[in-house]
């Protein structure tokens, strides 16, 4: 009986929501230290790290996201909160106006079924698999660990 509790409460306990939390979203307090017009790209880049990406095709922005997720077990995680941080830049640079968008003000963007084709050897199940059977260090560079090999 007592076996069987612990059971149950380990198969509950599994499927309890989990927080997942993403991104790179610097907090108000560091936000604060930034000055318009004075503050450029490198500045701020000291301040609040690498952006989560650069804005593309003129646009002069840093942007800094961070999303919070809940998972339940095995399904899919769902986005709860996502928090935008928009830095704009002058043509010369300078930070020119902050914005900040919530979930509400972004847009879904879907995602193309298209694939790009690579190069290499492609292997099946068992070959990736298997392959890593077999004699160390096969397929790879450098001295077999534990062969008794010196570098040279």
């Amino acid at each position: 009986m007592k076996n069987f509790l612990i059971l149950i409460i380990l198969l509950l306990s599994s499927c309890a929501s989990k927080k997942i939390v993403n991104g790179n979203l610097p907090d108000t307090e560091t936000l604060s230290i930034l000055k318009i017009g004075k503050d450029d790209k490198k500045s701020v880049s000291e301040i609040l790290g690498e952006p989560s990406f650069y804005g593309t095709l003129g646009d002069n922005s840093f942007y800094y996201i961070g999303t919070l997720r809940s998972k339940i077990a095995f399904m899919r995680s769902k986005i709860k909160e996502q928090y935008i941080l928009e830095l704009k830049f002058d043509k010369s640079n300078k930070l020119k106006n902050i914005f900040f968008y919530d979930k509400s003000q972004s847009t879904d963007v879907a995602m193309s079924s298209l694939e790009t084709k690579s190069g290499g050897a492609k292997q099946g199940f068992f070959q990736q698999i298997l392959g890593n059977f077999g004699v160390p260090g096969m397929k790879r560079g450098g001295p077999i660990l534990g062969s008794g090999k010196a570098d040279d």
